[in-house]
């Protein structure tokens, strides 16, 4: 992800050697050549500044009591935390700052946050997934003794552990729950850092399997949510913990429903949640525990809401968001919405933000909210800034990383109608300096049951592509989540149909609007979207030149019949897939799977998987690479003995993208900015 300043004096004498042969590949597709020739394109933009960048800090988290700032950085050569007073928050670097190098953190959220202050404002508790196994790690540092070793929280092998909640006020105490027990369930514990021990709570046994815990805002087990047939998609119960131990349903949940508390107050009988009992979009509601009466604080007729934020410890949400097209945020705390306007303004006059940003939102509080970290995110740049409610003083946190004038255009919401009549969006970016269709990579999502979201025009992969001369385009097909029930189950059993008729139609919309050139099209896609490159280039609804295939799915029954242990959503996979067990539902299934039609895929293709892959077994894309080889087509495998189902270590980001850069230069006709030094860089 990043990369330390440090070495780099060293490789320079390396990098001037090999100048020449770094040398760009220049384009061959005609509209970029005359682009080219004209002198509208703009510069390529090394791939290092994507995947390694040395002047990336972000991601701040403010310590309970207010009195630090934690964040993610380069640390040596890899990333790291580091932590300041928050008196001292325009300083980034200096002896003010204390680093730790921590390597690769897990993926965000998959286990909860990758890092987080414990209560007593002093330790900060760190997940790591060593080789992308999803078997993830706690560790907990203090932030008094950074020379001190981390305390291994979870050091078991072959065991999944997750966040949960913060402890007791002041304590350096947390929540987590862990499979350590049985790989198939998962147990609540709570780790207290100042005694470096862990407790049992909760155990995940016994009438029904627990789904999920909640930790109360008293800092006490509150809730649970638990399964109450054998199989998936049997019903679930939300369950308050009483007084005395004992378990009382407050709502029973269908298998397609969800009701997912944000907040429980016992004290002050009051819940809230997500839920879409009764609706097809996910509404915001408070429930009165006394009562069981729901009242809806805010919903929307266009997408399910995303979420909602609260105050620290207590108090009901603040706000909400969801994402029609642009993102959007509303405030339900007037005073909060109204400091947060005037902070924008402020952030304006002062230059740091060139425009009205697109969103504003905090993304971190200390107790008492009146100390907020805002990320305000415009077209092209995230600022992170740090206000103070009550003296109104607003420091800027991150520095400034804006892309160069006139190198990127930002991303654009489209929407169309399907030949069926359904309407599906998506996102499109554009190469700046081309003029009339230009060369397209159709970047699918995975899931199917997530989405694609806005970004900045900033230095993401997207706008790599774009640089290259590419226009990317992202659709969220039927089946995606985020639109509602009836849009999610639209896709059921249409994996290998409707859903690839979206995507093709998509591409069809981007070529009417004079956005892609027919002639030089790609696919590209991760999980079900690398199934859904294979099923693309099997179906051929157009002439795509290539294709690149990261962690795809080639053989559905496979993955089901060896899904990790740790999943709960097997009635989601026989809604989209069929049910394995059933043999004729079986055979279609695998009558669906690339592996059965690999024959029909002409085009160049590009096949990339880790090993340690749990959700998609490196088997699928072994036989996918064989097959074709076998009948003599073109093929090439990057297989990265060191991650799983997605690929986090900066290096090997590198290495993949430098040859995705090169593969799309070969098919589509871009351009690629050649060898980059930094991939010299030792492990």
């Amino acid at each position: 992800m990043v990369l330390g300043l440090r070495r780099l004096a060293v490789m320079a004498a390396a990098a001037a050697a090999l100048a020449l042969a770094a040398c760009s590949t220049a384009p061959t597709a005609p509209v970029l050549v005359a682009a080219q020739d004209g002198g509208v394109l703009p510069p390529l933009v090394p791939m290092r500044r994507f995947v390694a960048n040395i002047d990336y800090v972000d991601g701040h988290v403010l310590s309970p009591d207010g009195r630090r700032l934690l964040w993610v950085q380069t640390v040596g050569t890899d990333v790291g935390l580091a932590l300041r007073a928050s008196a001292d928050a325009a300083s980034i670097s200096g002896p003010a700052v204390k680093s730790f190098a921590t390597g690769t953190l897990a993926r965000p959220f998959v286990s909860g946050p990758t890092y987080s202050w414990l209560p007593d404002s002093r330790h900060v508790a760190y997940l790591k997934d060593f080789s992308g196994d999803e078997n993830t790690q706690f560790f907990v540092l203090d932030s008094d003794n950074p020379d001190g070793r981390p305390w291994a929280v979870t050091p078991w092998p072959g065991v999944r552990s997750a966040y949960v909640g913060r402890g007791a006020p002041g304590s350096a105490r947390f929540f987590f729950a862990s499979n350590r027990r049985d790989r198939s369930e998962m147990d609540l514990f709570e780790a207290d850092a100042a005694t470096r021990t862990v407790r049992e709570v909760a155990r995940s046994e016994g009438d029904g399997r627990v789904l999920a815990w909640f930790i109360g805002t008293d800092q006490q087990l509150a809730g649970r949510i638990r399964q109450l047939g054998s199989v998936d998609g049997s019903d679930e119960a939300l369950e308050l913990r009483k007084p005395d131990g004992s378990w009382q349903r407050l709502r029973t949940v269908k298998a397609f429903d969800f009701f997912w508390p944000h907040r429980i107050d016992l004290q002050g009988g009051r819940l809230w949640a997500m839920t879409n009992i009764g609706r097809d979009k996910g509404a915001l509601v408070e429930v009165d525990l006394a009562t069981g009466q729901e009242r809806v604080l805010a919903e929307s007729a266009e997408v399910d809401l995303d979420g909602a934020q609260y105050p620290p410890i207590q108090g009901a949400p603040y706000a909400y968001a969801m994402e029609p097209g642009l993102p959007r945020f509303v405030y339900l705390d007037p005073a909060l919405g109204a400091d947060v306007a005037q902070a924008v303004r402020t952030a304006r006059d002062r230059g740091w933000l060139d425009a009205e940003p697109v969103l504003t939102r905090p993304s971190s509080m200390a107790d008492g909210a009146r100390q907020v970290v805002l990320r305000a995110a415009t077209g092209d740049e995230a600022v992170e800034m740090l206000l103070d409610r009550d003296s109104a003083r607003l420091t800027r946190l991150t520095p400034p990383r804006k892309p160069g004038p006139d190198l990127f255009l930002p991303m654009e919401p489209f929407a169309f109608r399907t030949s069926d009549g359904l309407t599906v969006h998506g996102y499109v970016v554009r190469p700046r300096g081309v003029e009339g269709p230009a060369p397209l990579v159709v970047d699918i999502h995975g899931g199917p049951w997530v989405r694609d979201r806005w970004q900045g025009a900033g230095f993401t992969n997207t706008q790599m592509l774009a640089n290259r001369g590419y226009a990317v385009l992202k659709v969220n097909y039927r089946g995606s989540s985020g639109y509602g029930r009836a849009f999610m189950l639209a896709g059921a059993l249409e994996y290998n149909g409707r859903i690839q008729r979206d995507i093709a139609e998509a591409v069809q919309w981007a070529i009417g609007e004079g956005i892609a050139d027919p002639q030089r099209l790609a696919v590209f896609g991760g999980s079900f979207g690398g199934f859904s490159v294979l099923a693309q280039l099997i179906q051929k609804p157009h002439d795509y030149r290539c294709g690149i295939d990261l962690v795809g799915v080639a053989n559905w029954p496979r993955v089901i019949e060896n899904w990790p242990p740790f999943w709960r959503n097997r009635h989601y996979f026989a809604m989209t897939y069929g049910d394995v067990a059933k043999p004729d539902e079986r055979a279609a299934m695998l009558a669906n799977s690339p592996i059965s039609q690999i024959d029909r895929i002409t085009a160049p293709l590009l096949v990339v998987h880790g090993s340690n892959d749990v959700r998609v077994l490196r088997q699928d894309s072994d036989e996918v690479v064989a097959e074709l080889q076998r009948l003599g087509r073109p093929v090439r495998y990057m297989s990265f003995a060191d991650e799983g189902h997605s690929v986090r270590k900066w290096r090997n980001r590198l290495a993949l993208w430098r040859e995705v850069e090169d593969t799309l230069a070969g098919c589509l006709g871009g351009r690629s900015n050649g060898f980059d030094y930094y991939q010299l860089m030792p492990r």
